[in-house]
């Protein structure tokens, strides 16, 4: 199961909200089903609650289990049920409250290691029950004491009966239980009447976001929470562009798991994006580097900010800071920082200071025929260099053979057929209409996709039962159809836990020109397949489609007949070819 996001986020806990409903709210926002927080507060608390998103939940105790941070409020002379200030009145202390030294020495002398009752409301289980719902039902049951620290107490201000304090203690410890049992020590009863939490081991209050702004961040796409995430356990990073992720990346990849595993370390690819057209999406790039067996992918927009950060704050405040870093993976001519300064020389320089190792491989070369022959977006032929044999392996080699259509080398590189991904929606329904009688399945190219030229390809299509089962489409919308009438066949897999059904077929990708007046008509990039072989209803469904083959170039024809006439005479008998030649009938 992969996630759209994973990591922590470092949220600020409002009054009335329970841990749970932030938890709840976030699941919404994000569109994430897995979510757990790291430590709980109280509905009347504030303040710092740090919350796991997708695979991070397996992390919550390397938080959890660090020293926390709280500014209290304590009210002499009154007792409650639920030891803070919204439960039902116990009792009132009549008679004269402790002088103002009487109250800093009791206070202080909390300091230390101490056996703490855990209140009846608390969410700590007896006989598999949480004990507040003994509470709620009036049932008082045996409690064990926990052994708990307190490292610090820092007294802010005594205005008797309140007292304000600055707290820092160990997991488990109930600041309205001290409370309590700061009141028992100097007879007068208290309780707790306001708390503020101001830190959970690395998270501070200073960085914390309220829902509303976590909200904001998510509208603005997956850059946006990325910038917010943080991951908790020690890592291997490895940085870089990932456009693709073709084979190089995946042996970068597979040292990089060849590290974490020796070092048991969680696996980090940061991808650093600069806001330019790719040939993955971001969801499909990090759909990719996940089914590579990758722990945590994490988006960083190549700011400004970035941009001009030194290397040395890079290392610091983003890899060891927010990320664990233990290892480094990367290329030779890894470099990252201001001016490129993060280079190998900079990284081992700086190893034994940080703590961190380092393993710099070269990079994968490309083992291509020579002499062969591309398709430009105008269908020429258009010459590969020479000999490609012996050059590195790059996403701009990869983006150059999308670019000339040439599928045999984009699939070389990407160690799989290129293909375009999205959810297939409504077209204008004259292909499956009794004219043409050429039904197709549609789905909408992303805009921040590099795309091979408009054209007609031969394609196999995966057609996934559950919207969205892999994670990884280009767009989002309503529903299509494919019910294909040309010869070939289908076959039924699973991915994923999801039925799976592969078509062969033909597709165009472009603008339609035939039918909305010009190749240029403005109108939204779609590619549209028709499938060979009765594959039903497809309205809503994720469809993959490998390209295998170019066939042509789009154009626009003098009249629809025209086209009927084209893709039935010339583009469908082109591509049973292709699927001929390769074993595939």
């Amino acid at each position: 199961m992969h996630y759209k996001y994973n990591g922590f986020i470092n949220v600020y806990k409002e009054a009335g909200w329970t841990s749970m409903d932030v938890c709840a709210k976030l699941k919404g926002i994000l569109g994430v089903r897995k979510i757990g927080h790291a430590g709980t507060l109280d509905p009347m608390a504030e303040g710092v609650l740090p919350v796991a998103v997708g695979r991070a939940t397996k992390d919550i105790d390397f938080v959890g289990d660090g020293f926390k941070e709280y500014r209290a409020e304590m009210l002499l002379g009154v007792t409650t049920d639920t030891e803070d200030i919204t439960g039902n009145v116990l009792g009132r202390y009549e008679g004269e409250l402790p002088g103002e030294t009487e109250v800093r020495d009791a206070v202080m002398s909390f300091v230390g290691e101490y056996d703490q009752l855990t209140p009846m409301y608390s969410a700590r289980k007896v006989n598999g029950k949480k004990l507040y719902e003994y509470a709620r039902a009036g049932k008082e049951v045996e409690r064990k004491t926990k052994h708990i620290s307190i490292d610090s107490i820092s007294i802010e201000k005594v205005m008797l009966p309140k007292v304000t304090f600055t707290v820092r203690c160990s997991k488990g410890t109930y600041i309205r239980s001290l409370c309590r049992d700061i009141g028992e020590k100097l007879g007068c009863g208290a309780c707790m009447s306001a708390l503020l939490r101001t830190r959970v081991g690395d998270f501070e209050i200073g960085e914390a976001l309220r829902i509303a702004e976590i909200s904001e961040l998510a509208g603005s796409g997956t850059g946006g929470i990325d910038s917010i995430l943080s991951i908790r356990h020690a890592t291997a990073v490895t940085i870089g562009k990932f456009d693709g992720a073709h084979v190089g990346h995946q042996a970068l990849i597979r040292e990089l798991k060849k590290t974490a595993e020796a070092l048991k370390l969680r696996t980090l690819v940061i991808i650093l994006k600069f806001g330019k057209p790719g040939v993955l999406t971001d969801a499909e790039r990090k759909e990719k580097l996940y089914e590579l067996g990758v722990d945590y992918c994490i988006e960083l927009e190549f700011t400004p900010e970035l941009m001009n950060m030194s290397a040395e704050d890079f290392l610091e405040k983003i890899l060891i800071d927010r990320f664990c870093m233990k290892a480094i993976v990367g290329g030779k001519d890894i470099s990252f920082g201001r001016g490129k300064a993060g280079n190998a020389e900079f990284l081992y320089a700086n190893a034994d200071k940080y703590g961190y190792t380092v393993d710099l491989i070269e990079k994968v070369k490309i083992e291509g025929e020579s002499g062969r022959t591309s398709r430009t977006s105008e269908g020429d032929s258009a010459e590969v260099p020479a000999d490609d044999a012996g050059r590195d392996i790059s996403s701009t080699m990869l983006r150059s053979a999308i670019k000339n259509g040439d599928m045999q080398m984009a699939s070389e590189l990407l160690g799989s057929s290129y293909s375009i991904s999205g959810v297939v929606v409504h077209g204008k329904g004259l292909a499956g209409s009794s004219r043409m009688n050429y039904p197709t399945m549609n789905i909408e190219v992303a805009d921040e996709l590099n795309v091979p030229p408009y054209g007609v390809y031969a394609v196999k299509a995966e057609i996934f039962e559950s919207e969205g089962s892999k994670g990884a489409g280009t767009a989002a919308g309503g529903g299509g159809r494919g019910a294909g009438t040309g010869p070939g066949g289908c076959s039924a897999g699973s991915g994923g836990g999801d039925s799976v059904l592969t078509v062969s077929g033909i597709a165009n990708l472009g603008e339609r020109p035939t039918v909305h007046g010009s190749v240029e008509g403005g109108t939204r990039l779609r590619l549209e397949v028709h499938a060979f072989g009765d594959i039903g209803d497809c309205y809503g469904k994720l469809m993959k489609v490998q390209f295998c083959s170019f066939i042509r170039p789009e154009r626009k024809f003098d009249s629809i007949d025209e086209l009927i006439s084209q893709i039935f005479e010339k583009d469908i008998p082109a591509c049973e070819s292709y699927f001929s030649r390769h074993g595939e009938s």
